[in-house]
């Protein structure tokens, strides 16, 4: 049996294939006005049309499960494969299409495409790293993801001036990962498990439903629907202390955005710290970012703001990531991923439902800022009070696993 060893090859390809899913809804942001405008004799399109550019999301989130348990069963790199072969050709599909349901339908298999990739390239990065390399490599996904938004953000509106679907043809470029992913990604070894990706008995009696898991599911949920608020919402905070050109509007995203990338980038020089002492600091810096949001009237205030909040998602997400994936079973792994990947979409979606609801008792959006300003302080407070049980590392030196 031929054994290899991951490596950066394997590390930024699995990264860059992760980049999948920004791409996936910031490609059509900037067009749906445009799209509106197009299928405008098509009943209700005003609705539809943002029903489209959210469908992804809500199949990752309900599928997720499904390409976990499939990617233990008959292996991540051909579950990834197909995947990018399906979410190439159903992204690009629009391009052609000229009916609003059919659309919608595509979109809908862009989701159960990118179920399968998220959870596949995430259960490949924690299989082929662990430890610190590990932390270091879900730190680059993350950080790297949010650099990627706003490239393609910006591309999407370049190309969206020219023609609504121009921004679909990207789609279409994905299908450069199905070559490498052949060429350079290997399954990892079943050693332990069996080559058919099932549990041992004395895995499955340890399982994947324990305290500390379902914990890690929870602190999922709500860092996932607090990642969400600014990079959704900022405009409308800002449009509300007064400033509505888009283009500033933009840079203001832009700029905070990058607050992911410094927190991201945090988390991996202090991923041997106690995950209670990260999640702390992240839940703090996510208050004072909102605070900041909610007291101050000026644009530089609005893009501080949400810088530093940003700042505390980007350490915040990896972070849980990372702990919940430490410790699995290897036959588990797989499908742990696709679980937690389907929370956290989960969070994505309950994300608005929030933010609407604190906008609606605050009486505007920047009284929201001002509920979840004190709601992260009070997460925080909370954390403080179960410190005792969060002094684990959320990395340790552990070598790099073995695979073949």
């Amino acid at each position: 049996m031929q054994h290899l060893t991951a490596g950066a090859r394997q590390g930024i390809l699995l990264v860059a294939v992760a980049w999948l899913a920004p791409i996936g809804s910031t490609l059509f942001a900037p067009v749906l006005p445009h799209m509106i405008d197009h299928f405008s004799a098509v009943p209700r399109a005003g609705l539809l049309a943002p029903v489209a550019m959210v469908t992804p999301a809500l199949f990752v989130a309900l599928l997720a499960p499904v390409a976990g348990i499939m990617a233990d069963r008959v292996g991540r790199r051909r579950v990834l494969a197909v995947a990018l072969s399906i979410y190439a050709a159903a992204g690009l599909a629009p391009f052609w299409i000229d009916n609003l349901y059919a659309i919608i339908f595509t979109r809908a298999i862009v989701g159960i495409a990118e179920a399968g990739v998220m959870t596949a390239s995430t259960a490949l990065i924690c299989d082929y790293f662990t430890g610190e390399r590990r932390a270091h490599w879900l730190s680059v996904q993350f950080g790297s993801a949010a650099l990627v938004a706003t490239i393609c953000f910006g591309l999407a509106g370049f190309l969206g001036g020219y023609d609504w679907r121009a921004p679909f043809l990207v789609y279409g470029a994905t299908a450069l990962f199905i070559p490498l992913v052949l060429a350079i990604i290997f399954e990892p070894a079943r050693v332990a498990s069996g080559e058919s990706g099932i549990p041992r008995p004395e895995e499955s009696e340890k399982g994947l439903f324990n305290v500390r898991f379902i914990g890690c599911l929870a602190v999922t949920l709500i860092c996932g629907m607090l990642f969400y608020v600014t990079p959704v919402h900022i405009s409308l905070v800002l449009s509300e202390r007064g400033f509505s050109d888009p283009a500033i509007l933009g840079l203001a995203s832009a700029i905070g955005s990058l607050g992911v990338v410094a927190g991201a980038i945090l988390f991996r020089m202090l991923s041997r710290r106690s995950i209670g002492a990260l999640l702390l600091s992240a839940l703090v810096a996510q208050a004072v970012g909102y605070a900041i949001l909610y007291t101050q009237p000026s644009l530089a205030g609005g893009i501080t703001g949400m810088f530093v909040n940003n700042f505390g998602c980007g350490v915040s997400l990896p972070l849980v990531l990372a702990f919940s994936m430490s410790g699995l079973p290897e036959g588990y792994r797989g499908r742990a991923s696709g679980i937690w990947t389907s929370i956290f979409f989960i969070g994505q979606f309950i994300c608005p439902l929030a933010v609407g609801a604190a906008s609606s008792f605050a009486g505007g959006m920047v009284g929201a800022m001002g509920v979840f300003c004190a709601f992260t302080a009070l997460a925080a407070l909370l954390l403080i009070g179960f410190g005792r049980a969060l002094r684990e590392p959320v990395s340790t030196s552990t070598s790099v696993v073995a695979t073949h």
